[in-house]
């Protein structure tokens, strides 16, 4: 058995900054940059930027110190608000909650090493808490393509390599349900979904996906869309509903006197599927209420609009070639004006991170 280290302690709540975070609850924000901004013998101090989707502007943290564990380790995932680093000499993930900016002590969870190197450079990572801390969790991961791997750090002192049937490969991101205690993914493919009950001995289920009420497209655009690159993804709500996601992005060439300029991605349109309750099947719907889904390269979430001031209703905040919002009811996309495209900086891809209360 192994501790989680927190920069050397375990760590507890405060009941006084429960109670003040209750009162101005931190917004959904995307991570976009980080830079050193000086170095001293207390070590290097960062501050990074982020997109603010209820005012659409970039805003900046303040400076903090980056922990140690963390210089230089490429950021392969979020959930839950926490950002999971790789420290490819040890093989190893660390958890951090640095990137929150009502943090103002970054904390660092280490968790065993993985006991291979990994074949993803871009690894989805899922948490069955926000508060890693102070909560027995789980952790769930893709290192590879053949393999779903989960711990415990609390009670496991290395990673289960839980292997994934063919018809399964290669995963789709992962998510955690609250509501049902698993783990859930798709198939690359989208037409099965996958379950990783980690209470009854790591078990992998898997069933088909079945569709109702598609989309009334003409044939020409079901062609089209054939043609282009789909992603899936599942989310749940915070009540307790299932969303399945089929998110399309079309390629184009740009030609200029018959050679090559470039080559880029749009966003074509979002198809959203709701689980029926009853026969589990996903129905097709342009309406999903007050409700939001945040779609990047961490774990996919779904917040209540109204509890944050800003948000638009029946959207969907995406990062894919570019970023934007895309409106489920009319199928109108509103690519956000702001270059995001700048320096290098120390974070290898953008993550929506989930907004959380707690602060330290």
């Amino acid at each position: 058995m192994i501790p989680i280290f927190v920069h050397g302690n375990w760590q507890t709540r405060r009941d006084n900054a429960r109670f003040f975070s209750s009162l101005m609850p931190q917004s959904p924000c995307l991570l976009l940059d980080c830079k050193k901004v000086r170095e001293s013998p207390e070590g290097k101090f960062v501050k990074y930027s982020l997109f603010d989707p209820t005012t659409e502007k970039k805003v900046f943290s303040s400076e903090k110190t980056m922990p140690k564990e963390l210089l230089g380790r490429p950021l392969v995932g979020a959930s839950q608000g926490w950002v999971a680093s790789l420290e490819n000499k040890y093989d190893t993930v660390h958890l951090t909650d640095l990137y929150k900016p009502c943090v103002s002590s970054p904390r660092v969870i280490s968790l065993p090493p993985i006991g291979f190197k990994p074949s993803v450079y871009a690894t989805e990572v899922s948490l069955s808490s926000s508060d890693p801390v102070q909560d027995d969790f789980s952790v769930a991961a893709k290192f590879n393509e053949y393999h779903i791997s989960v711990c415990n750090p609390r009670t496991d002192s290395e990673w289960t390599h839980v292997e994934t049937p063919y018809s399964l490969l290669p995963a789709s991101e992962l998510m955690y349900s609250k509501r049902d205690k698993v783990f859930y993914f798709t198939s690359f493919k989208g037409l099965y979904m996958a379950s990783l009950d980690l209470s009854n001995n790591k078990d992998l289920k898997y069933k088909d996906i079945r569709l109702r009420n598609q989309p009334k497209i003409p044939e020409a655009g079901w062609e089209m869309l054939d043609k282009c690159f789909m992603s899936k993804h599942l989310v749940e709500s915070p009540s307790g509903e299932l969303f399945f996601i089929k998110y399309t992005q079309c390629i184009h060439k740009e030609d200029k006197d018959g050679s090559l300029e470039f080559i880029h991605s749009d966003t074509k349109r979002f198809m959203v599927f709701r689980q029926d309750g009853m026969s589990k099947d996903f129905c097709y719907t342009e309406d999903i209420g007050d409700l939001c889904i945040f779609l990047s390269k961490s774990e996919a979430f779904c917040l209540s609009s109204s509890m944050y001031e800003g948000l638009k209703p029946n959207s969907i905040y995406y990062v894919g070639p570019r970023l934007g919002s895309y409106d489920l009811a009319s199928g109108t996309n509103n690519p956000f004006t702001f270059d995001r495209f700048g320096e290098p900086s120390l974070v290898s891809a953008p993550f929506w991170l989930y907004p959380t209360n707690s602060i330290a």
